[in-house]
């Protein structure tokens, strides 16, 4: 397995450059006025949630990389269609939700939006497991909790950081989460037409 110095910090790297869009989710998410005391919680579970997202993506590309490539390739566009259509939708819904509404901004769409959030942050991570193919299954599997690990703590990092913004510039706040919302899903179409 390769296990030397720059394969921790390309993954590392990997895992920094893959967390932007969970940092954005996040950072959303705390500035969406979220207040109840179960929040901490909440935001470890989708924390979570990102983290095996973002593990399980590499790994899938990783595996397409070594089987059928051209499945990938046909799929690609629908899914980064569909992703950036539920980032959208999440966005007009923090936009519209009026501002003293206490219920938190996955309420009432439930873990199926939480997991649609982490899937549409994950279309890159999928591509990324074309890069890593040259990897044994362990080594590839050990990038890919680099990967996880580097999620978790950055979505934490910007929830927090969201939730700090929210707390001084409430309304602005809301409509800055939305605006990052967009740009997630301009993000996403562009970067599949790349």
């Amino acid at each position: 397995m390769q296990t030397d110095n720059l394969f921790f910090l390309n993954s590392i790297l990997f895992g920094v450059g893959l967390a932007v869009d969970a940092f954005l989710v996040a950072l959303a998410c705390g500035m969406s006025g979220q207040t109840t005391g179960r929040i901490k919680l909440r935001a470890v579970l989708t924390a979570t949630a990102f983290s095996i997202f973002q593990f399980a993506a590499p790994m899938l590309g990783w595996l397409i990389a070594h089987t059928a490539f051209e499945f990938y390739q046909n799929i690609e566009l629908y899914f980064a269609w569909a992703a950036a259509a539920v980032i959208v939708f999440l966005g007009v819904r923090m936009l519209v939700k009026k501002h003293d509404e206490s219920d938190q901004i996955h309420t009432a769409t439930g873990i199926v939006a939480v997991l649609f959030e982490c899937a549409a942050t994950s279309v890159d991570a999928l591509t990324v497991g074309f890069t890593i193919e040259e990897y044994g299954a362990g080594a590839a599997a050990v990038c890919c909790a680099i990967i996880a690990s580097v999620t978790f703590v950055t979505y934490l990092c910007g929830f927090a950081l969201g939730k700090k913004f929210n707390e001084k510039f409430s309304r602005v706040a809301t409509v800055l989460g939305a605006l990052v919302f967009f740009a997630i899903a301009v993000e996403i179409i562009v970067t599949t037409y790349i």
